[in-house]
């Protein structure tokens, strides 16, 4: 008897390497499973992972700094320097020759040594610059432009978690009332095929449970389509990757939301950001009407001089003599080649067009809401009535089946019975995410 060969140093490793790989790769596949028990709950997780709201966050905070660094214009700014020159060759200054004993002459001389050293501190302060106040302002609309825009983007959030919410609910509801209705469908299908074969029933009666058969399958697949659709749109407010899970427990029981009226619901965030808009559009113009104002500085120098005919520093007593002095700079703007004028009047035009655009939101924002509580109450009488009519032909379906079963009726009353009960239910199932779909833009406005 042989005896097998021991596995070798190389294979063993090789093998150790390939299940470290298996692992890692194994581990990073884990996926993560949310559970959500209500809307609300939705909203809260939502509101911390949804990555474009981070992103609304961020430029608030960016917004905020940038009002810092504006406000930061009215502040001194003092910077320190020191600079180290070399004269190759001094500057020749004309001079009277009385100060050289040659009354009458003018006499060439160079002032300066070949090393002068400057060390000290620069001081600037704007005193008078309108400019300056009104850029501050306008970094104060930006940030409050950027928290607008959060909140529209907020307000929409909710609108779309609310939408996939009840959509992923309904249709959750319309797989398991497809998949009742399929197993019935099914069954009878299969009995009118038998009868068909005994003679004990026609082609049109058989024809009719399939078409039941085929419509409820059909309904099925759109409901599951719906709820894969909603649960992946959900994923995506919430930061999840395709890998994790959704679960939601929720159920809405066919309860149909309240009445509201357009006095209860919050201003539409568009209109703020309008309004914003045209306040940005007219703090720009002042800026320009500004560019013709004088502006008043002051500037100022504190240092320490030393020139020396040889290279190199001292530091001791009597090597540096003071500079220093202060001064105010008056700037008046004279003539700018016309540009500052165009600037103007194209923020003119600017300021007229954000003002007719505040004008049309404020209009479109009073229809649109108006027009969606009057689409919300009608939609809310059409899912009451088809609700109470599929609650009708659902018992219809049930005593029809039952006649049938005791051989009061033929088989195809009951198909027909059937097939009123499936468009029953997808007219109410339908009805009912209409609903829930003007409900959603309404209720994070609610005041």
């Amino acid at each position: 008897m042989k005896k097998k060969p021991s596995m070798t140093f190389s294979k063993r490793f090789m093998l150790l390497i390939l299940m470290i790989i298996c692992f890692e790769a194994g581990a990073q596949t884990d996926t993560v499973l949310v559970e959500i028990a209500s809307v609300e709950e939705l909203i809260r997780l939502t509101r911390t992972q949804n990555p474009d709201l981070k992103s609304y966050l961020l430029n608030v905070e960016k917004s905020s700094y940038e009002v810092k660094v504006s406000k930061a214009s009215f502040l001194p700014s003092v910077t320190g320097n020191f600079s180290g020159q070399k004269n190759f060759e001094l500057p020749i200054t004309p001079v009277p020759g009385d100060f050289f004993g040659q009354p009458g002459s003018t006499v060439n001389a160079q002032f300066g040594q070949e090393y002068a050293y400057n060390a000290g501190l620069n001081l600037t302060m704007s005193l008078i610059d309108w400019q300056s106040v009104l850029k501050v302002k306008m970094a104060k609309l930006t940030y409050e432009a950027a928290e607008a825009q959060q909140a529209a983007y907020l307000q929409l959030l909710d609108q779309q978690v609310h939408l996939n919410y009840y959509s992923l609910v309904i249709s959750k509801q319309a797989i398991a009332l497809a998949e009742k209705d399929l197993e019935i469908a099914d069954s009878i299908a299969s009995l009118s095929e038998q009868k068909f074969r005994e003679g004990a029933l026609d082609a049109v009666a058989t024809n009719q449970a399939r078409i039941n058969s085929n419509v409820t399958k059909q309904n099925l697949t759109n409901s599951r389509q719906l709820y894969q659709k909603s649960s992946n749109d959900l994923k995506l407010l919430l930061g999840m990757q395709a890998m994790d899970s959704l679960h939601v427990e929720a159920n809405i029981n066919y309860e149909l939301p309240l009445k509201y009226n357009t006095s209860e619901l919050v201003p539409d965030e568009e209109i703020r950001l309008a309004r914003i808009s045209a306040q940005q559009a007219q703090n720009q113009v002042n800026i320009q009407k500004s560019l013709f104002v004088p502006k008043l500085s002051l500037y100022g120098y504190y240092g320490k001089q030393q020139f020396r005919e040889d290279f190199g520093l001292e530091f001791g007593n009597n090597a540096w003599s003071n500079y220093s002095y202060l001064g105010l700079n008056l700037s008046i703007p004279i003539f700018t080649g016309f540009s500052s004028k165009n600037k103007l009047q194209a923020s003119k035009v600017d300021l007229e067009w954000a003002e007719n655009e505040l004008k049309k939101v404020n209009l479109e924002s009073e229809i649109q809401d108006a027009r969606l509580i009057e689409d919300y109450h009608t939609s809310l009488i059409n899912a009451n009535l088809t609700k109470e009519a599929f609650q009708l032909y659902e018992k219809n379906e049930r005593l029809t089946l039952q006649k049938y079963s005791e051989g009061l009726i033929s088989l195809d009353r009951y198909l027909y019975a059937f097939e009123d009960y499936l468009k029953a239910e997808n007219a109410f199932l339908n009805s009912l995410l209409n609903t829930y779909s003007y409900y959603s833009q309404i209720i994070p406005r609610i005041q």
